[in-house]
């Protein structure tokens, strides 16, 4: 394993939040990276990865000389699927071996599935800690994947598994796969006799960043960087008391505006599933457990097909005062008793309103989350 030199590594965050754009800056200067561009939609993501071209006015606009995109996965405007998808398939894409870090609060096998098969090198949950995001940059540099060029992927090979499967189900034969070792352009390989290509091409990136050799129990990230910047996360807890301040009133006021326009509820109930979404990915990385759950209930509560209805919105309610309880107490960890009473308390809220705010009457249009 190399000694590596993070502040040569030029990352684009692509994120519609505000406070997980800073949260990320503050992450990766932690480790050691300077050069950091900010995204706030996958439109402004592909037009900062879009190839150098002049403007009417003469102006050199365009790629930027990224080295790894770390990308959110549901945002409004275009989502991180969709940049995926351009990065690897577009024939305007800058370069389709790009590493791309995809995150996401959404965790669940779909979303990883999905993620996987649009070619994401790395996945990252929310919450994450400095040393997460440290592994997936340190894989990415250290062990990449060879890209597969197939008929209906593109991307990094899908398996990661060193050791033999049981049951192969690939059905191309070895006579079908070329392997190439350099880049070429991948339109011109459509009219190969192949079927399937394996792109092992150099480490360009570890070359990039390597100052030498470790030794072979030697860690990839120094500890103490780690802990400096685990250190830099817990100073913005500040921070993330007062977004969550807004973001409670945020909530309390899609709430009142869905109580007194019914005809609109629809649409405020998708704006406090994806507020509830974004909650969701952020309680854990300051030691708020209880937030991330509550969030996560309040967010499958307001599921794309529920029908709006009173006991909906006291059910809604009843989730938002136990958000507000946990950050006005700031109740860490499990909570202890106080913790276990507030578990309590959303279980009965959701017997005694859930079972009338299920049935899929009036859909509820798909939130963006972030």
């Amino acid at each position: 394993m190399a000694r590596l030199d993070f502040s040569r590594l030029s990352v684009l965050v692509v994120e519609d939040s505000a406070f997980m754009r800073s949260l990320f800056t503050t992450v990766l200067r932690a480790l050691g990276v300077e050069r950091i561009t900010l995204a706030e939609n996958g439109e402004d993501a592909i037009r900062i990865l879009k190839p150098v071209q002049k403007t009417k006015s003469g102006q050199l606009v365009g790629f930027t000389g990224i080295d790894v995109v770390i990308c959110d996965y549901f945002m409004p405007v275009l989502d991180g699927g969709m940049v995926l998808r351009w990065l690897r398939r577009s024939e305007h894409s800058p370069d389709r071996f790009l590493p791309f870090i995809m995150v996401s609060a959404a965790a669940d096998l779909e979303t990883l599935t999905t993620a996987r098969d649009n070619g994401i090198d790395e996945f990252l949950a929310k919450p994450f800690s400095a040393e997460m995001l440290a592994r997936r940059l340190t894989t990415i540099v250290e062990s990449p994947r060879p890209y597969i060029f197939a008929p209906s992927y593109f991307g990094p090979d899908r398996r990661r598994r060193s050791k033999p499967v049981e049951t192969d189900r690939r059905v191309m034969k070895e006579a079908d796969v070329e392997v190439v070792h350099s880049v070429k352009d991948v339109s011109a390989l459509k009219n190969s006799d192949k079927k399937v290509w394996v792109f092992r091409l150099p480490r360009s990136l570890r070359n990039k960043l390597a100052t030498g050799e470790a030794g072979p129990d030697s860690q990839p990230f120094d500890p103490a960087i780690l802990e400096a910047a685990e250190a830099k996360i817990q100073e913005m807890e500040g921070d993330y008391s007062d977004w969550v301040a807004d973001t409670l009133e945020e909530l309390t006021q899609a709430l009142h505006r869905a109580i007194e326009e019914m005809e609109a509820a629809p649409k405020h109930i998708a704006e406090i599933r994806r507020i509830a979404h974004e909650l969701r990915g952020q309680g854990g990385i300051f030691g708020y457990p209880l937030m991330t759950q509550f969030a996560k209930s309040l967010y499958e509560q307001t599921h794309e097909d529920v029908q709006v209805t009173p006991e909906l919105l006291e059910l809604v309610k009843a989730h938002i005062d136990l958000i507000r309880i946990v950050t006005k107490q700031k109740i860490k960890g499990d909570g202890g008793e106080t913790g276990k009473q507030l578990m309590t308390s959303l279980a009965e809220a959701k017997r005694k309103f859930a079972g009338n705010a299920k049935a899929p009457k009036q859909p509820v249009p798909a939130a963006k989350a972030s």
